[in-house]
């Protein structure tokens, strides 16, 4: 690396805050559209789970240990559980947290916290079924079994994050999402802005184990398995998926929906070379998927920084300059869909670097990928406008949340009050 560019990587990463830093654990904003007063969210969620307790399971390559259950160093494979989550302060009724969701917002955060860990045990060596995996499984048929959302989510982390942080953030969008089955897969990573030069390029060692995560959970009862990922865990997953879909290369898309079932394949503020995912990765993600879903943003400083690293172009800050036109082609598939958050109003962030942490911050754009994740409603259905026209590029309009509303609720009726 020459002078100039070691220069202008220690300057980046020095201003470089990442996917978040390190905070305690704390529930994100309700999304804008569960706090319309025609929408009950309590509906949508069985009487036996109207709890401020819920379950989110986790496979894991973190050490066992430390005041977050793992700590941030490597634990030699991966380990099965789940993360008992509380939802609010500890004295807080299933009323008082349904309360706190209309009043939500990004300028006060909601404390949650792990209460406790459960291990169903270490991973097989070989990605076969044993004992760990087998438990796995059953616990989440169970929960499955319990709520009326029969679907399950993946969700791949970026770095700066604590094991508990993780799982408080997904406990409350899967509360968001009427408690189906929420996984998170969880890498180690430090607590340090500058952990970021040397946390994610490791972090590709458990590519394989994200991808042997994928097909156990088509072993489970779930309808579909959603797949989220965010900043620096994106390469990670699009590379899951394209080992996962190699290793069935006489199967079409119908074959691989009827073996892993993968719903929408989502990637939020995606810190992946773009021409990489254009030429690599879109084929097998919609060979497996129903849908690919990508959120992208133009004043994402993180994902600014990071292409001033790396000298590409970044998927969730994209200059489509840099596609030749099969690439581009690749991306006009039906089934892609590029939403373009930029000019959305509102918070893109919750600390961390500005502009990079808007899918959970800003509760429209929250809305927008609670939607994909449990109603996947197409983007014009979904009241997003096409620009340009006849592009796979779809932003919000100003009337988005009333429209959305709207159309959901005559979609899907049950949900009125």
């Amino acid at each position: 690396m020459d002078l100039a560019r070691s220069t202008l990587v220690v300057l980046a990463v020095s201003l470089l805050a990442g996917c978040a830093a390190s905070v305690e654990p704390h529930l994100v904003p309700t999304p804008a559209i569960l706090k319309d007063p025609r929408i009950d969210i309590e509906r949508n969620i069985p009487v036996e789970l109207r709890t401020t307790r819920l379950p989110i399971f986790y496979a894991t390559t973190r050490a066992a240990g430390g005041e977050n259950h793992y700590t941030n160093d490597d634990g030699g494979g991966v380990t099965y559980g789940v993360a008992r989550v509380r939802l609010g302060e500890a004295g807080w009724a299933w009323k008082d947290l349904l309360a706190s969701d209309l009043a939500s917002t990004t300028g006060k955060p909601r404390p949650g916290a792990v209460e406790s860990v459960e291990e169903a045990g270490r991973a097989t060596k070989d990605g076969s079924i044993g004992p760990a995996e087998r438990k796995f499984i059953a616990e989440i048929d169970a929960q499955i079994a319990r709520a009326k959302n029969k679907e399950a989510i993946i969700y791949v982390h970026g770095y700066r994050v604590a094991f508990d942080e993780v799982a408080v953030q997904m406990g409350s969008f899967s509360h968001f999402l009427g408690q189906g089955a929420t996984v998170t897969f969880q890498w180690p990573t430090g607590a340090k802005f500058w952990n970021y030069v040397t946390d994610c390029p490791r972090a590709e060692a458990y590519i394989p184990d994200i991808e042997r995560l994928v097909a156990l959970l088509a072993e489970t009862q779930a309808e579909y398995v959603n797949v989220l990922a965010y900043s620096c865990g994106s390469p990670l997953l699009a590379s899951a998926l394209a080992r996962l879909r190699a290793r069935n290369p006489e199967m079409d898309h119908a074959a691989l929906q009827k073996k892993y079932r993968i719903g929408s394949v989502v990637f939020v503020a995606s810190d992946i070379d773009l021409k990489t995912f254009a030429s690599e990765h879109v084929p097998p993600a919609l060979d497996l998927a129903r849908q690919l879903v990508i959120y992208v943003s133009q004043i994402d400083r993180a994902l600014g920084f990071s292409s001033l690293i790396s000298g590409a172009s970044r998927l969730g800050r994209p200059d489509i300059k840099d596609l030749n036109a099969e690439e581009i082609h690749r991306l006009s598939d039906p089934r892609v869909q590029a939403i373009n958050v930029t000019d959305v109003r509102g918070a893109h962030e919750m600390g961390g670097m500005k502009g990079h942490g808007y899918w959970y911050a800003n509760d429209w754009i929250s809305s927008d990928v609670a939607l994909v994740l449990r109603y996947p409603i197409p983007p014009e259905k979904r009241c997003l406008e096409n620009k340009p026209v006849g592009s796979r590029v779809w932003r919000m309009p100003d009337n988005y949340l009333e429209c959305t509303s709207e159309r959901l609720l005559q979609a899907f009726p049950e949900l009125k009050k």
